[in-house]
């Protein structure tokens, strides 16, 4: 049996972190386990009883509102594990965030009316979590 892809998501809006949760289970054709915290305070301690395969982020926590500041707290966080930031400003956030982080437009992924917006996710997210894989 294939060992699941294991995610942290770190996700203040439970809608939200139904959607990719959803969106994971639509695209099928890959083992995902997803644990879900609403904080950069309750990812420290997941980090540091657990590994993950990624993390996937959101921009705007509840004890960080600051983009650049929640990449990097994160990034010190992840020790090395791959991060996927998935956010609503995307376009907006892009350029301070920096090109070694993958940065998606939940908008672009959570449309319900493309029926293959879930399998352009799962790449994506494959994508994140193997580039660890290749350093």
């Amino acid at each position: 049996m294939v060992e699941p892809l294991k995610i942290l998501h770190i996700e203040d809006d439970f809608a939200d972190a139904m959607l990719l949760n959803h969106a994971m289970c639509d695209a099928g054709g890959y083992h995902v386990e997803i644990e879900v915290v609403r904080s950069l305070f309750d990812a420290r301690f997941k980090l540091k009883s657990r590994t993950y395969d990624l993390i996937v982020i959101d921009l705007r926590l509840p004890d960080s509102v600051d983009p650049v500041d929640t990449v990097r707290t994160a990034e010190t966080l992840a020790k090395g594990t791959p991060i996927l930031v998935l956010t609503g400003s995307a376009r907006v956030d892009a350029k301070a965030i920096g090109e070694h982080i993958m940065l998606l437009d939940k908008n672009d992924y959570f449309n319900t009316r493309d029926t293959a917006a879930p399998g352009r996710l799962l790449a994506k997210v494959q994508e994140a979590a193997e580039d660890m894989l290749r350093l």
